[in-house]
């Protein structure tokens, strides 16, 4: 099925505008799957913590869809409202001795205000997250994180 458009987007004030945003929504998330194609995605969070006497807190949140091979993640800091999305960049497995999962290492880039400002760089090992190293691409700092399990809840973090 197919929609018209409006020549020209009505202005953000007008209550017109509002049909038209929603048709622009839809646009960009069709995939041209059909709806029964669809599948599940799975969604991972992970509450992270740097050492220190003032820790850095963080919501990590990843979103994947196994058989097309989609991924998505964002971080969201302890006491921020706003999420940060990230980018995934690469992924690299290695293979582990016999009765061992498999090791991998991702590479996630960081976009705000429409810049790639810092990259996560992930190893993990099964359900478990090893090591967390976050590089800040404008001054070259790295701020290291582990797993904070003692946080987790399922509807997110919550530090003491």
């Amino acid at each position: 099925m197919t929609t018209a458009l409006p020549s020209h987007p009505p202005t953000l004030r007008s209550h017109a505008a509002i049909p038209w945003l929603l048709a622009l929504i839809f646009l960009a998330l069709d995939l041209g799957l059909p709806a029964e194609a669809a599948e599940p995605v799975a969604v991972d969070l992970r509450c992270l913590s740097s050492g220190g006497s003032k820790p850095i807190r963080l919501e990590w949140k990843s979103f994947a869809e196994a058989s097309s091979g989609w991924r998505a993640a964002y971080v969201k800091y302890r006491g921020s409202k706003t999420v940060i999305p990230l980018v995934l960049r690469s992924s690299e497995a290695a293979d582990m001795p016999e009765g061992r999962p498999w090791e991998f290492t991702t590479v996630w880039q960081e976009v705000v205000d429409g810049r790639i400002s810092g990259e996560y760089q992930i190893t993990s090992q099964g359900a478990r997250i090893y090591d967390v190293v976050y590089t800040n691409l404008r001054n070259g700092k790295t701020v290291a994180f582990t797993q904070d399990d003692a946080a987790w809840q399922p509807d997110g973090c919550r530090w003491q």
